[in-house]
Order: C-alpha cells, then structure tokens, then sequence
C-alpha cells in the first residue's frame, strides 16, 4: 500500500494560509493579480493532493533546476526597476517574497516526493512577513489571520484541547497586560512625560550645536547617561585632531550667536552618484599634477542642525539632497537641513605631492580666510571684567623677543595662567541665574576658577578681542577616538568640545586654553562598546554601499545592457536554441533508457510477464487480488482454495473456467521459474 495524504481540517487551514500569504504579498506591492494566481495555484493543488493524487509516490519529483532557475528572471527584474534615490527599494522585499512564494509551490506539489513540509511552512512564514512591508490600512488584519492559520495548519496532531486552551489563555494575558500598560501609561503619561521628553531631548539632540549656543549647554554631553554615545564616525583611520562644526560671533548674557552674514555660497560643481560635489574653489576637489585629493566619509548618527562637521583645510564638501551649502569665512559651513535629522557627508582633504609646492597646492581664497568685523566685537557690559582678567594675566604691554611675537606671546601667557590658577570641573559652582552682574556665567566663572571648555573659550575670546587680536568662539569635537581594527574613527558625546580661533601673525591658528582634562573625566569605553560600535559601523557601511554607492552606476548600466539583450533577436535565438537541446537530451535520455530495459529482459522474461498479467486479470473477475507483497506461490494456494468453494456452489461456471486455467499458468509459472 502507497503512502498517501491525511487529509483534515489542518490541510485546509494550511491551503487558506498560503492563499492569504499570497494575495496580502500582491496586495502591498500593487501586484494583486500575481497573488490571485498564486493563490489560485495553491488551491488546485490543495484539491489534487487531497482527491485523485493522494499518493506521494505519483506526485512529480521535485526539480532543483526549477527552483535555481527562477532566480535568474528575478535576477533581470531587479536590474531593469529604477533606481530610487532615497530609501530602500520595495523591489528588495517583493522579489524574496515571491521567490519564496514560488519555492512554497514547488514543495508543496511535490511534499512526500522530495519536497518538504517543513519547507512549505518556512517559504509561506517568509512570504507572509514580506507582505507585512509597508502594509497599506485595513490589510494588517490579514496578516494577523494568516499567522493564526498557520498555527493551526502546522500544530502537530493529536494535541490535547487543553494545550489549545492554555495557548488562548497565554495570548489573552498577554493582550491584557499589553492593554492594562497601555492604560497605565495613558493615566501616567503626564507624571512621565517631562522627564521622557528630556531624556529624547538628550538622547536625539548633539548638545552646544544648536545656531544659538549657551554656555553650559555641554554639560549634558558630559553628565548625562548617554555621554559615551558614538554620534560621529569619520572613516578615516588618522584623523585631524579638531572637528569644527560652529564659529560664533557676537556673545551677549550668555549665549552665542552666529555670524549673520556669509562669505561665499557653494553650488554643485558635479555629482557623485546622488551626492552634490560643492568646491570651495574651482577644481579644488579634482585631483592634477600637483595635489592628491583624498575623500573622506563621515556619518552623523544625531541630528546636527544642519551644520557640517569637517577639519580645518578642507577644500570641498559632498552632501546629499542639497542644492548648495553656505560657507562662512573661517570654514563654518551650513545647509544640511534637508537631509533631515541625521546626515551623511563628504569632505575633500587636500595634500601636496612634494614640499615645493606645498604652500600654493590647496590655498584657499584670501576672502575666506580674512577676519571681520565680528572677530572684534565685544559687548559694552563685559568691559570691565575683561579688563580686570587682562590685568590679572599681565597681557598688556607684553615685551617680546625676535623668535616670537606680540600676539603670539599673550596666547602663551593666557594658557599658562589658566594651568597654574584654573582647574578642568564639569560644573561651575555659583551658577543660578543669568540676570545681573553677580550671576553672569563669565563672572561667576573667573571667580571660581574652575569649569569647563565652554566658559575658557568664551572669556579668552573676549579677551583676545579686548587686545586687538581677532577671535571667535568654535564649537565642534576634538581628540578622536581611535581603535585597533576599526576601519574608522569615532566621536563620543564627551568627545565635543569648545575652543578659540585666533588671527595671529597674519593667519588663523587654533588656541585651546582648556587645561587637560583629568583621568576620572576620561573613562575609557568598555570592551563590549568597542565591539558592538564596530559591528554597528560596518553595518552602516554596508547599507550605505547599498543605497547610496558607486555600484548604483554599474546597475545603470546593467540596466542599459540588459534592456538593449531583451530587444535583440539573438537573446531569442540562443533562447530556442536552449530548449530544443534541453528537450532533444530529455527525448534521448529516455530512448536510452527504454532501449535499456528491453536490451537486459529476455524475450522468455516478456512472455512470462504478459502471462502473469492476463491470469491475475482472470482471477480478479472473480474476486482473487493479489495483495501487495504476495508472492505468486503464495497467491496460487489461496486461489486454489477458494476456487475449490466456487466449484461446490456451481457459480460463475465460465469465469470459474477461465480462473482454473489462470490458476494452471501460475502453477506452471512456480513449475518453470526454478528450472531456468
């Protein structure tokens, strides 16, 4: 006996669910028809298995060739469907779905002849949650019942009822926890609500970046849980030291503000990709004879205002979805605001070949480099204690030698002091208010001689100011951190930082007067930070590569390629010629085989067996069957005794006839088999 199917309510709940999986996957992707007839395939199937097909043995062999097969037209699809600029392409979850659909067809037509039922179940899971992408309103529920059915269809038989309860039981208290918290926090969320929203306040926001900047605004950076929280990754393994992201200009009780106006406006001089090249000047970013261009990537994993954070020197950027930057003299550069929240850029970093042309290799234009009016403001209500700060570090009248000059030495004198007088504190004791002179953040902070990078940039800004020397106050990050095997440097929250530009000696030079911080303020990130930042960076550069790569280019051209092969008669040509082969050595395989079988029978074999078939055709009509196994010896004793019985009633007397002489050929048959 064949094995066949068990047909039950379970095989009907799993042809719903496949049917369900495949209208919901055709449905999300606007291929409804394609479901439909899925869905269709699935039935006819389901009716054949359960009816006139019960045996596995009959169903056809599952075919490998069909199933890798399928994924070359797949394959070609994908090529030809536009490419999309931002996000993913929906064609990447619909193709795997319909491929997995396709592969649940193929194993279901041929479960028990070399498809499998575990197969089935896992190919219609995957379908149904491929269908779940982007599922339109109203179609959830669909996917909701398809999980259920195949609950159901693939539970394994005989379960008591009670489990089924127990089950039903276990999802209602789940539901009703999920809807009793649900409550709880609708009731609560006023109580909660402040602190969660400061907490998403600190969590999605790089703290001291914003276009007003208020001193203090850092220490969020640095006190907070989430102070260890990589927000920049520069993939670049030797990385400049300072990152600038912001230079303000005019300070006021307590808050920077930003310049008002710009210096240049960059527009795109050519694209990568989707990314805009914005030069800072022309052909600066294109490699010649005498410079090597080097790009760097960076990702911004916070939202950055806007602002794009890159070293000093930096001749050109590379942004997305922009279609121009402004660029303030000094390098602060802005318009990132349309790539939303968090960002990608690129930054063009200029080195000389050789030291002769060093200098004039990657100049930028004097009106960009060239200090303003701005650069030498200081507010009236400040004067005085500024005044009182450059008495107290000797800063004027300063006597100077050949070797260094007037300017130069006061920045020496002003970060001697702060290391001799000041302390590195994350807080400014005496701070509560900024309303009057006594409780001003400056003042408060020359009088406790202690506080952070935010309060020594501010008053030596103002300072060198005071003295004639233009300054500005810069925001940004400073002292990448950089790990063995990480293809990329990273910037931590505690990592941002403020300091001073200042114009000395007819240029620009970086002053940093913030004493060096001390060993407990600069704990070293665990080991399991380490690694998982390395597994969620590669992983960033993977899905980069994929969205937004230069790969994108060989695709086009794929495209192209392909689109012109599909209109070519020879694609058709090679096409036919294929499946006559294929069909020529399928008739020839056959043949070969037929001419096989007959070349090792004997003519003596085939007369036996024609023999054989029209006696056990004469005893079936009188109710003789030989059962499967049943040896021929075997079956004739049987019939003997029952034709012996036959005879006594003097029934059937001509079928009796031709079963006795049936019976005399399978005797004769036991007779003959054992002499030859």
């Amino acid at each position: 006996m064949m094995a066949s199917e068990k047909v039950d309510i379970r095989y009907a709940f799993k042809v719903l669910f496949l049917c369900l999986a495949s209208v919901n996957l055709g449905h999300t992707f606007d291929f409804l028809w394609l479901g439909i007839l899925f869905a269709i395939y699935f039935v006819v199937i389901g009716v054949l298995n359960a009816t006139r097909r019960r045996e596995f043995a009959k169903r056809p062999r599952y075919n490998k060739i069909l199933a890798y097969g399928a994924i070359v037209p797949l394959a070609l699809f994908w090529v030809m469907t536009p490419s999309v600029e931002n996000g993913v392409s929906p064609y990447l979850i619909f193709l795997p779905g319909i491929y997995l659909l396709y592969l649940a067809a193929l194993q279901e037509r041929s479960r028990g002849n070399g498809g499998f039922e575990v197969f089935v179940a896992f190919d219609g899971v995957g379908a149904l949650l491929f269908g779940m992408y982007m599922e339109p309103h109203g179609w959830g529920f669909v996917g909701l019942v398809g999980f259920l059915l195949a609950l159901c269809a693939y539970s394994r038989r005989g379960t008591a009822p009670y489990k089924y309860g127990l089950f039903l039981l276990v999802i209602a208290a789940l539901g009703a926890i999920s809807y009793g918290g649900w409550q709880h926090w609708k009731s609560q969320r006023y109580r909660y609500g402040a602190q969660m929203a400061e907490n998403y306040y600190q969590r999605e926001r790089m703290m001291g970046f914003d276009p007003v900047a208020v001193l203090g605004s850092f220490g969020s950076n640095y006190n907070s849980r989430y102070n260890s929280q990589v927000v920049l990754r520069v993939w670049d393994k030797q990385p400049s030291r300072y990152f600038k992201a912001a230079s303000y200009e005019k300070y006021v009780a307590g808050i920077w503000k930003l310049p008002t106006s710009y210096a240049k406006k960059l527009y795109p001089a050519y694209y990568q990709v989707d990314y805009a090249v914005l030069e800072v000047a022309d052909s600066l970013t294109k490699a010649d004879s005498l410079r090597e261009v080097e790009q760097i990537w960076v990702q911004s994993t916070l939202n950055n205002f806007g602002f794009v954070f890159a070293p000093y020197g930096v001749v050109g950027f590379a942004a997305k979805d922009v279609d121009s930057l402004t660029y303030y003299a000094g390098g602060m550069v802005q318009g990132l605001d349309g790539n939303g929240k968090r960002s990608d850029w690129h930054y063009f970093k200029c080195k000389p070949l050789s030291a002769e042309n060093a200098p004039e290799a990657c100049s930028l234009p004097d009106s960009l480099m060239a200090p303003s009016e701005g650069d030498l403001m200081v507010g009236e209500r400040y004067l005085l204690l500024i005044d009182s700060v450059i008495a107290a570090m000797d800063l004027r009248d300063t006597a100077v030698s050949d070797s260094v000059t007037a300017d130069s030495l006061v920045l020496q004198k002003m970060l001697a002091y702060y290391l001799t007088n000041f302390t590195y504190s994350l807080t400014v004791p005496g701070i509560t208010r900024w309303g009057g002179a006594k409780n001003e953040p400056l003042a408060v902070f020359w009088r406790e001689k202690q506080g952070f990078c935010e309060y020594y940039a501010t008053l030596s800004a103002l300072v060198l100011r005071r003295l004639g020397i233009p300054a500005r106050y810069v925001t940004g990050f400073a002292n990448p951190e950089i790990v063995e095997g990480l293809p990329y440097s990273i910037f931590r929250r505690k990592h941002s930082h403020a300091w001073v530009e200042a114009y000395v000696d007819g240029r620009w030079v970086i002053f940093d007067p913030t004493p060096p911080i001390l060993p407990q303020f600069a704990d070293a990130p665990s080991w399991w930070s380490v690694k998982w930042e390395g597994v969620r960076g590669r992983f960033a550069r993977v899905m980069h590569a994929l969205k937004e790569g230069e790969w994108r280019r060989v695709v086009d051209s794929w495209q192209n390629q392909s689109t012109a092969l599909l209109e070519s008669p020879i694609l058709y040509t090679v096409l036919a010629i294929l499946i006559v082969g294929f069909a020529g050595r399928k008739i020839y395989i056959a043949y070969k085989l037929s001419f096989k079988n007959r070349a090792y029978v004997s003519a003596r074999s085939l007369e036996w067996t024609k023999k054989l078939d029209r006696a056990e055709r004469d005893l079936t009509r009188v109710g003789l069957r030989r059962e499967p196994g049943e040896t021929v010896g075997k079956f004739a004793e049987r019939c003997r005794i029952a034709l012996s019985h036959f005879a006594e009633n003097q029934i059937h007397l001509k079928k009796i006839q031709k079963a006795r002489q049936a019976l005399h050929t399978l005797d004769e048959y036991e007779e003959q088999r054992w002499k030859h």
